[in-house]
């Protein structure tokens, strides 16, 4: 079967699986998603299944209380029934407990549960007895809202669903609908080739049904229409939408010529990318499930995440953990959502999920029973599973000293490749100087650079740039003239490497990389204050 066919629409996967649990007699369902008007649209569709048409359907929310919205009898109500005094959230369960049929859907109902991120113990203690009861008859109850507190009290009484983000197949109807209502309106221009819809598509990936209604629209403003133009419209949005979220955020590519020397990293990249090709996946390779750079501070790690989007030709997402682990103020499960909610997205949108420092992003599992009550432990546990069944998303991580963490945390499986990024030698820093020369405009082959390369033993990447900048600062100081290899010279005398600062440390973890990392050669190692041969090494 065709892979477009697979997943066609996360809609019909929700509602298959929705309507198996609830005649499983699961008495208690949350579905974590942002997206509330999707889930009442289904569950209208649900309720005409032949399975499910004698069982009547209400909503329910703080404000309005409970609603009968259709009857079994006569269909889709045009003014929804209240249920009198179902406001509260107690009493709203005592109704639902004294129902034989029906599905109920409670609408941010978590924060009833735990409020100020503490249990009610009272509400909980009503939820288990109601999902005891509820096994024996034709009543479920759904909550749906952005979080669900993940408690152990609930554990074995609650199920959750997940409902996924909008697949291709439903952007493509969500476009087309769009297009309909647009060819009705002579001011709209619609000026789309197959390529642009093409192209169209793969931009709203990632986004909520809501989200693309949105921006489409907004790209039809700006551009009086959809063409070539609304696309970029539609991809800045997109950013501005995912770094609302607070957990990714979109980086820009940088082409491959800005990683100076380091050529078989380079090729490592390449060989990455390989795996996700068409060609690739006719012959049933299996693809790159992620690249863990492990080394020194400053020697381009990061940078390398950014040229892998570019090679790749993949949107890069950066997670920020720290945003994941302080998002919802504490309340229980929050972490949790957050994780799922990030890597949904990523999914979705099939490009690079960078982590950097990630020994600090999965470190804390240990202690996180005794300082947040095991929501550290089980946010981590949730990213390790997701990367070890992940397929297609290039996960790139990078991390300084990874000596602390566990060997299942950063084996292989959850990682294609794991590489040991020394300092760069001679070679490599002669062409790191010729980048960030040329970036300012400067001409290479007017400097001295094997001068320059001799000055800067154990220098970093960073450390040259930095050369680079301080010695142009100094030439423009000194009468506002072109910069020299005098000026760079003078730079370089001014810093002091930290590999010669913290020369005992950085030993240590090139020792751990030549005990660790399988295929490092001992001739990478150098004294503390000499110059160290650039070693990417592959597992």
């Amino acid at each position: 079967m065709p892979e477009n066919q697979q997943t066609t629409k996360s809609i019909e996967k929700f509602l298959t699986e929705l309507d198996v649990r609830i005649r499983a007699r699961y008495p208690l369902i949350s579905i974590n998603t942002y997206e509330e008007d999707r889930v009442r649209e289904c569950l209208k569709d649900l309720v005409f299944k032949e399975k499910h048409k004698e069982k009547p359907l209400y909503f329910w929310s703080r404000p309005l209380g409970l609603q009968k919205i259709v009857d079994p009898k006569e269909g889709v109500l045009q003014t929804p029934a209240s249920v009198g005094d179902t406001e509260d959230p107690e009493s709203v369960l005592d109704f639902i407990a004294s129902q034989e049929i029906g599905i109920f859907l409670l609408c941010d109902y978590a924060p009833f549960i735990t409020p100020y991120g503490q249990e009610d113990p009272t509400l909980v203690r009503r939820l288990r007895e109601i999902a005891w009861k509820l096994k024996a008859m034709k009543s479920t109850v759904l909550f749906v809202g952005p979080t669900f507190p993940d408690l152990k009290t609930l554990e074995k009484e609650i199920t959750q669903i997940e409902l996924e983000l909008p697949q291709e197949a439903e952007i493509e109807e969500s476009i087309e609908l769009q297009l309909d209502r647009f060819r009705e309106d002579p001011r709209v221009r619609v000026d789309l080739t197959d390529d642009l819809r093409t192209g169209l598509q793969q931009a709203l990936l990632g986004l909520t049904a809501g989200e693309i209604s949105n921006v489409i629209a907004k790209a039809v403003i700006n551009c009086q229409g959809l063409n070539a133009d609304s696309i970029k419209v539609i991809l800045e949005e997109k950013k501005n939408v995912i770094r609302g979220s607070g957990s990714l955020t979109y980086v820009h590519p940088e082409p491959a010529n800005n990683l100076g020397g380091y050529k078989e990293l380079r090729a490592i990249l390449e060989r990455a990318a390989h795996t996700f090709s068409p060609q690739a996946k006719a012959r049933h390779v299996e693809p790159c499930k992620g690249i863990l750079l492990v080394g020194l501070p400053g020697c381009g790690k990061d940078l390398c995440k950014r040229v892998a989007s570019s090679i790749t030709n993949r949107a890069l997402l950066d997670l920020d953990f720290g945003s994941i682990m302080g998002e919802g103020g504490g309340v229980i499960g929050s972490s949790a959502m957050s994780i799922k909610r990030a890597l949904n997205i990523a999914g979705t949108i099939k490009g690079i999920l960078g982590i950097s420092e990630f020994e600090k992003a999965v470190s804390g599992m240990k202690s996180s029973n005794k300082t947040d009550g095991g929501e550290t432990a089980r946010t981590i546990s949730y990213l390790l599973n997701w990367m070890q069944d992940n397929k297609d998303v290039l996960v790139f991580a990078t991390a300084n000293d990874v000596r602390e963490l566990e060997s299942e945390q950063f084996r292989i499986g959850r990682f294609s490749y794991i590489h040991f990024v020394d300092l760069p030698q001679a070679e490599d820093r002669f062409e790191i100087f010729k980048v960030h020369l040329s970036k300012r405009r400067l001409i290479p082959e007017q400097f001295d650079l094997d001068k320059l390369v001799d000055k800067s033993k154990d220098f970093s990447g960073a450390e040259i740039e930095g050369a680079v900048k301080d010695g142009v600062l100094e030439a423009f100081i000194d009468g506002d003239r072109a910069a020299e290899t005098k000026d760079i010279l003078k730079a370089i005398d001014g810093i002091t490497p930290t590999a010669q600062m913290m020369s005992e440390k950085i030993e240590e973890i090139r020792g751990w990389a030549r005990k660790n990392i399988k295929g490092i050669r001992n001739d990478s190692v150098v004294q503390q204050t000499g110059n160290a041969g650039a070693r990417v090494l592959e597992i």
